[in-house]
């Protein structure tokens, strides 16, 4: 009954991520409600365990992913960098909501989670959560609740971060038309499928838009080669071509070739800065949290910045530097290197729907966080472990030989 609970706490968690926009605070300390779910849901393992006699063996279960010592290094490297923090308040806050929390989630998780019907309302929870949040997002663009510039971003801080929660949801949730069992369960996922890709494409986000566009390309090298899958993939290129032409005449289109002036031209100028940043601490990072401190303290060495607020420097692995130092991001290459390893390693064994979107999912992950800081958000930060827990469970999953062989034999993509 208990392991119920908790398999249902996290199917919750993940349902509930944009909740950490509501916050409470419990004895001065500010906690966000998606985080409190985390804590209660550990909480609730760990008296399983002490119940059933048996001792937390969370550390053990680390080490089995595989993945033990690139998290220690990130963990070490966050919590270096949150000590020697010049504001240690906000990163401390952010070393316990974007490092903390995600990874007892991830823990709880890999302990919990073991078998199909799980992974499937796992993916449920983030498909109903993406699509809850395109809703919202849909109601707020008909309601005229807009950016200055006519992008989409509901109540989102910005259209970017919009499209970074649903894109990789998105990708997610192609994984269970392999569950789709009759024709009603298809056109439902049909249909969440393109109100996701609406809410994305209204954010005009581009980063986002490449990203996917990325992640595209490689599962559809992935599929087994059909007329069916031809078909579908010329529909998408004539799409795409729709999409680009789309953009020519629009203003932010026209502002990417305005040297002076453009979203590229304003992210160059905040790359140079972060790299002058990383130039004076390359070893242990200027702490969470306080890039825009920094990035308006070295204005003096430029010209007039085009974007004065930057909270973080759009792009995932200098924001893994300069937040976490040195050891940090050595810890997080090394951990992409081991997830690609063992998954395509697993995937010329056999073609598993799940392995090839959550392939997918960390090439959006790549791909848009060359434009944009992928991962330093809450929500990202969570979608991040659950793509990394859901790679060990898909691996690991016990099945008898007899399944196992049936599997093989069914497993099949769209």
């Amino acid at each position: 009954m208990l392991k119920n609970i908790i398999s249902f706490g996290i199917y919750l968690i993940v349902f509930s991520l944009p909740l950490y926009l509501l916050k409470v605070k419990i004895l001065g300390i500010p906690f966000t409600v998606s985080e409190l779910m985390v804590y209660g849901v550990f909480a609730l393992c760990l008296f399983q365990k002490v119940q059933c006699f048996r001792p937390p063996n969370f550390l053990k279960k680390l080490k089995e992913t595989g993945y033990f010592y690139p998290i220690l290094l990130i963990f070490a490297g966050f919590t270096i960098s949150t000590l020697f923090s010049s504001d240690i308040q906000t990163s401390a806050g952010i070393w316990k909501s974007w490092l903390i929390s995600p990874l007892l989630f991830f823990i709880i998780f890999i302990d919990i989670i073991k078998d199909r019907t799980q992974i499937k309302k796992s993916l449920i929870a983030s498909t109903l959560s993406g699509a809850g949040v395109a809703l919202i997002s849909l109601w707020h663009w008909f309601s005229g609740d807009l950016t200055f510039d006519g992008r989409l971003k509901a109540f989102y801080l910005s259209p970017n971060h919009l499209a970074m929660y649903l894109a990789p949801i998105l990708i997610l949730s192609l994984a269970l038309w392999q569950f789709a069992k009759n024709k009603y369960q298809k056109i439902l996922l049909v249909t969440g499928y393109w109100l996701l890709v609406v809410i994305i494409y209204l954010t005009y986000s581009y980063g986002a838009w490449l990203g996917l566009i990325g992640a595209g390309v490689f599962i559809f090298l992935s599929l087994r080669a059909t007329p069916k899958k031809f078909f579908l993939l010329c529909f998408l290129i004539i799409l795409l071509f729709i999409l680009i032409f789309s953009q020519f005449q629009t203003q932010k289109a026209q502002n990417l070739f305005n040297f002076s002036r453009s979203s590229l031209e304003s992210r160059l100028m905040i790359w140079r800065a972060a790299v002058e940043i990383i130039k004076d601490q390359p070893l242990i990072g200027i702490g969470p949290g306080t890039f825009q401190k920094y990035y308006l303290k070295y204005q003096s060495e430029f010209g007039p910045y085009l974007e004065w607020a930057a909270p973080q420097p759009h792009n995932l692995f200098l924001a893994f530097w300069l937040q976490t130092g040195l050891i940090g991001l050595i810890g997080f290459i090394w951990l992409l290197f081991l997830f690609f390893r063992t998954n395509f390693k697993r995937l010329r064994i056999t073609r598993y729907p799940l392995r090839i979107t959550l392939i997918a999912a960390m090439i959006y992950i790549l791909i848009h966080g060359l434009v944009d800081a992928t991962y330093w958000k809450n929500d990202l930060s969570m979608i991040f472990w659950l793509i990394m827990a859901l790679s060990y469970t898909t691996i690991h999953l016990s099945y008898s030989r007899k399944t196992n062989n049936l599997l093989e034999e069914k497993e099949k993509f769209l």
